[in-house]
């Protein structure tokens, strides 16, 4: 009964290593768009009065407000002015206070499919920054051809 057992096993686990698949599929389109289609920053900081179990301070993190963005395609460049929201909870005006774009965290959306690295310096995107000057994105398609380099500058209002 083991080696029935065993024999059965073999076989189910050999029928799932092999694919019937082999033609048929539909094509898929390869984009070759290579654009920064959104960009949007935000502040992190320590919120004291939370702790983790190891004692730490939770992170908390505000939204700027963006109040414009001028993408010019031609030039490669997005024109940023975000604002700083007002105080409010653990977002204290002290915080607020603290809040300049050398340490902000930066996230954009691009193309479909398309890949995002910082050049030059530039911050990573998702981490703690310096926005303080501009930066550049190299942005390539998913084609893997099209490759176009970002400029982004951004003024903070408070």
């Amino acid at each position: 009964m083991k080696k029935i057992m065993q024999l059965i096993s073999m076989m189910i686990l050999s029928a799932c290593m092999f694919s019937c698949l082999d033609a048929g599929l539909d094509e898929l389109p390869v984009y070759t768009e290579a654009d920064i289609v959104d960009f949007r920053f935000e502040y992190r900081y320590d919120n004291p009065d939370k702790t983790w179990m190891d004692g730490s301070n939770a992170v908390e993190f505000i939204r700027l407000t963006t109040e414009s963005q001028v993408f010019d395609s031609e030039k490669l460049t997005v024109a940023l002015t975000v604002r700083v929201p007002e105080a409010s909870g653990t977002f204290t005006e002290n915080e607020r206070a603290k809040v300049s774009l050398s340490g902000l965290v930066g996230y954009s959306y691009i193309s479909t499919a398309a890949l995002i690295t910082p050049v030059d310096g530039a911050p990573r995107l998702g981490m703690p920054g310096d926005f303080s000057s501009p930066v550049n994105y190299r942005v390539t398609a998913a084609d893997g051809k099209t490759v176009k380099t970002w400029t982004v500058q951004a003024v903070l209002v408070k």
